[in-house]
C-alpha cells in the first residue's frame, strides 16, 4: 500500500515538473447560485458555464459575477467582440467570445442604460450614461461626451445606429422623445415625442428605412422613412389584454418582416412587419408571466427563446412545443444574446430584481 502512495505521489511530481503547472478545468454550473454577471451555455440551456473572469494582471483573476448586467451588445463586425453595461460598474468588454472582460476605466460613472457599436467603424461606441450620451473613436479608450440634457431626471434609455448609413444615430429618453442625429451625434433633431419612456430602438436588420420603437407601458411604434413619420402598431394588438405594457422586442435576420414582441398579454408575433398580429402560444396564460428578455435565433425565426423570473423558455418550432429551463442563478436573466454565427452558442447576462 505504503508502495502505491509513493508511486502515485512521484508520479504527480513529475507530471508537474513537466509542466510547470497544473491546469484547471473551469466547471460547468449544474446547481443554482447567488452569482451575477454573464453565462454561457453551448447547447442552448442544456449546460451552462459561468463566464465572468476579467482580464486582469496578477495571480489571482478579478470577475465581474457580482455585478448586474444592463444589457448586452455584440459588435456588429466581429461576433467574438461584445459589450455589456451595469447598473453602478459602468462598461465592460470582451474581445475573445467572453472568456475575458476588461473595464472601459475613463468612461464616466453612471447607470449605462445602453451602447451601440458602428457596424462600419468597431472602434467608434456610443453609450448612454445617466442623462448623456458619450462616444469613443478608440474601442473605449477615451470617450466624449455627444449629447446631454440639462433635465437631470431625465435619463438616456436607448440608443441604436443605422446599419446601412452609419452617421445616423437614434437615441430614446426617459420622456418619451425620440432623437435623431445624421452626423453622428454632433446635432440632434427630435423625430418623435411618445408619450413614455422609450425602453427600445431596433433598426430591421433587412431593411434600415425600417425602425421599431418599445414604448413603456405603451407599446410599439415604427417608421419606415428613418424617423421622418411615425405609425403606432397599437390598434393591430386590440384583441391582446396588455400588449400595450411593453417588455422585449426581438427582429428575425432570416426572415423578412418576422417580429416578435414580449408583452403584459404574452408573446405576439407579426409576419408582415406589424401591419397584423397573432398570439405565439405559450406554456402559462396569457398576463401570468413577466418576460424580462426575448431572443429569435439569427438562422431560424422558429427558434424563440425567452426568460422569465427563475426560467428560461424555447421553442424550435415556432411555439408550437416549448421546453422550460431552469436558469443557472437565482438572479433574473436580463438579457439573451444568440452568437450569430454558432448559433448553439448564446449568452445571458443576469441581474438582481428588487422585491
Amino acid at each position: 500500500m505504503k508502495r502505491l502512495l509513493g508511486l502515485t505521489l512521484l508520479a504527480t511530481l513529475i507530471i508537474v515538473g513537466a509542466s510547470g503547472c497544473i491546469k484547471v478545468q473551469k466547471q460547468k454550473i449544474t446547481t443554482t447560485n447567488t452569482l451575477g454577471g454573464v453565462f454561457f451555455t453551448e447547447d442552448r440551456f442544456e449546460t451552462w458555464k459561468h463566464r465572468s473572469t476579467m482580464m486582469t494582471p496578477g495571480e489571482v483573476a478579478g470577475s465581474i459575477g457580482g455585478v448586474d448586467v444592463a444589457f448586452m451588445r455584440f459588435d456588429p463586425s466581429d461576433s467574438e467582440a461584445m459589450y455589456l453595461g451595469t447598473r453602478a460598474d459602468g462598461v465592460y468588454y470582451t474581445y475573445n467570445g467572453g472568456a475575458g472582460w476588461t473595464k472601459a476605466e475613463k468612461l464616466p460613472v453612471g447607470f449605462v442604460r445602453d451602447l451601440a457599436v458602428d457596424p462600419k467603424d468597431k472602434c467608434t461606441i456610443y453609450v448612454a450614461v445617466e442623462n448623456k450620451i458619450f462616444r469613443s473613436e478608440d474601442c473605449s479608450r477615451n470617450w466624449a461626451e455627444v449629447y446631454y440634457t440639462d433635465k437631470p431626471d431625465v435619463k438616456v434609455t436607448a440608443l441604436e445606429i443605422d446599419w446601412f448609413e452609419s452617421v445616423v444615430v437614434y437615441a430614446g429618453l426617459s420622456d418619451g422623445s425620440l432623437l435623431r442625429s445624421k452626423d453622428r451625434g454632433i446635432a440632434w433633431t427630435l423625430s418623435k415625442k411618445f408619450l413614455a419612456r422609450i425602453a427600445k430602438i431596433a433598426v430591421d436588420p433587412n431593411d434600415s428605412r425600417n425602425v421599431y420603437v418599445g414604448i413603456t407601458d405603451n407599446g410599439l411604434a415604427k417608421t419606415v422613412d428613418k424617423g421622418e413619420t411615425w405609425t403606432e402598431l397599437n390598434k393591430a394588438m386590440k384583441d391582446f389584454s396588455g400588449a400595450k405594457k411593453y417588455y422585449d422586442l426581438a427582429i428575425a435576420t432570416s426572415a423578412k418582416n418576422v417580429i416578435l414582441y414580449a408583452n403584459k398579454f404574452g408573446v405576439l408575433r407579426s409576419l408582415d412587419g406589424g401591419t397584423t398580429w397573432s398570439e405565439v402560444k405559450l406554456l402559462t396564460p396569457p398576463g401570468s408571466e413577466q418576460i424580462y428578455a426575448l431572443a429569435v435565433d439569427p438562422k431560424n425565426a422558429d427558434y424563440i427563446y425567452y426568460s422569465t423570473n427563475s426560467a428560461i423558455y424555447k421553442t424550435v418550432d415556432g411555439g408550437a412545443n416549448w421546453v422550460v429551463k431552469k436558469t443557472p442563478t437565482t438572479r433574473v436573466v436580463s438579457e439573451i444574446l444568440v452568437h450569430p454565427k454558432t448559433v448553439t452558442r448564446i449568452f445571458a447576462g443576469v441581474k438582481t430584481i428588487e422585491q
